[in-house]
């Protein structure tokens, strides 16, 4: 027969407060390591706005964001700036807090980027020459590809005309395919482009054209139809339209 010591009552029980501290150990964890997350996440979102702005090679991410670039926020429907902190926003949460966004077709909106939602009211930076004048205007971005939704950052020159870089740094697509849209030779070849931009297959005819990346027909369409999203008029279009007048001047 088995001892009291074997029974299953006890064995249970062991096995209970042995899950028991586990789960207590790994919450205090995550509580503990949750602040360096958001650290981390933030800084990783510096960065690629630098890269965007063409600042690559930096010691000190958050120093060198803050002495170069201005986060400021706009009101999409207005373009206009608002006071709300910057740091607020998730680009991959915030549209789904009812709140703050709204469904694009219930609101008459075409959505070509496959977003569903956007925000009322979004960041934009804005990166500073030595003079203090304005070098780039760095805009988030994001839209559906072939896998899921590619997240990145356009960098307009100070004309908001005419693209200075772009730069995706969270995506779902092939690799070898329609991970690309990360290769420095094929976002080099956004520089200097004028909006609308316009990614084709035949290859770039004139100052709107871009040449389309090789079997990946659906993320370079992707690409394109984020791109005119977000620099049209249901996305920072009222705010561009705002630069040409000399709101940055």
């Amino acid at each position: 027969m088995s001892s009291n010591n074997e029974s299953i009552g006890k064995t249970l029980s062991v096995v209970v407060a042995l899950c028991l501290v586990c789960a207590i150990i790994v919450s205090f964890a995550s509580v503990q390591l949750r602040p360096l997350q958001q650290a981390n996440k933030t800084q990783d979102i510096q960065k690629n706005i630098l890269a965007a702005a063409g600042i690559d090679a930096v010691e000190n991410i958050s120093d060198t964001f803050n002495a170069k670039i201005e986060a400021r926020v706009v009101n999409m429907k207005t373009g206009e700036f608002v006071d709300t902190d910057p740091n607020t926003f998730d680009f991959e949460k915030s549209k789904f807090d009812q709140k703050i966004s709204f469904a694009l077709k219930a609101n008459g909106i075409k959505d070509i980027a496959g977003i569903q939602r956007m925000t009322t009211e979004s960041p934009v930076y804005i990166s500073k020459k030595a003079d203090g004048s304005t070098d780039a205007i760095i805009l988030p971005i994001q839209g559906y590809g072939l896998w899921g939704v590619m997240y990145g950052f356009v960098a307009l020159e100070s004309d908001g005309e005419t693209v200075k870089d772009i730069n995706f740094y969270k995506h779902n697509e092939t690799p070898g395919l329609g991970g690309e849209i990360q290769n420095p030779q094929w976002t080099a070849s956004f520089q200097g482009k004028a909006l609308p931009v316009d990614i084709v297959k035949s290859g770039a005819k004139n100052e709107h054209q871009i040449d389309g990346l090789s079997g990946a027909t659906l993320t370079s369409n992707g690409v394109d139809h984020a791109i005119d999203f977000w620099t049209g008029e249901n996305g920072f279009g009222p705010f561009l339209a705002r630069v040409r007048e000399g709101a940055l001047k």
